[in-house]
């Protein structure tokens, strides 16, 4: 059981956990319910993103980490913490509700190596990898925001004093550290993009 002193930080919402502290679970919401409504239309808006399925991640360890990652901004100044996605193929969801998006990870990016969100579904969607298929999975997730530096090419990391970088009108945030976004919603659909042969930025 996830310990009394643990239960108390997690969200109220989530349902009563089973397991310790390092494990996690995935809870389908149902489809009438009005947490999937709300979060079903804010994902497809007018582009529809053909969903079948939304999921809610609970995993308290990640949440905790990203808690103590919020004071730790806190302390350096002014945060935000902003609903952005990442859009992914569903086979990489098990890596990323058990461990977070790592950062490690990142190739092919061009506003930053690190791990790319956007505001827009829809153009999460639409730059996603192509090696990511047709089942697709996008991940909701709580991202902080402190100092945003705006970019118009790849970086190692960002300028000092920032922890974020920004491209294309604000269409990509990018992070570069642990614990900086919690993915709190998986979103399953499948993507009805035709395949062109174009390049893509967006992981």
């Amino acid at each position: 059981m996830v310990s009394n002193v643990i239960q108390q930080y997690l969200p109220a919402h989530w349902t009563n956990m089973r397991y310790c502290y390092e494990d996690y679970e995935l809870v389908e919401l149902p489809p009438h319910s009005t947490e999937y409504r709300t979060l079903s239309s804010r994902v497809n808006g007018t582009f529809n993103l053909g969903t079948h399925k939304i999921a809610r991640v609970q995993n308290p360890y990640l949440y905790t980490q990203f808690l103590l990652k919020k004071e730790e901004y806190a302390t350096r100044g002014h945060v935000n913490v902003c609903e952005l996605y990442h859009d992914t193929a569903e086979h990489k969801i098990d890596s990323i509700i058990s461990g977070n998006l790592d950062w490690r990870l990142a190739s092919r990016v061009k506003y930053g190596k690190g791990v790319s969100f956007s505001p827009s579904p829809s153009y999460a969607n639409q730059e996603s990898s192509r090696a990511n298929g047709t089942d697709r999975a996008m991940v909701v997730a709580d991202v902080l925001l402190g100092k945003l530096e705006i970019v118009s090419g790849c970086k190692e990391l960002p300028t000092n004093g920032y922890d974020t970088t920004i491209g294309n009108c604000g269409q990509v945030y990018v992070k570069y550290y642990d614990n900086e976004f919690y993915p709190k919603f998986i979103v399953y659909y499948k993507s009805r993009l035709p395949r062109v042969n174009r390049r893509r930025y967006y992981k």
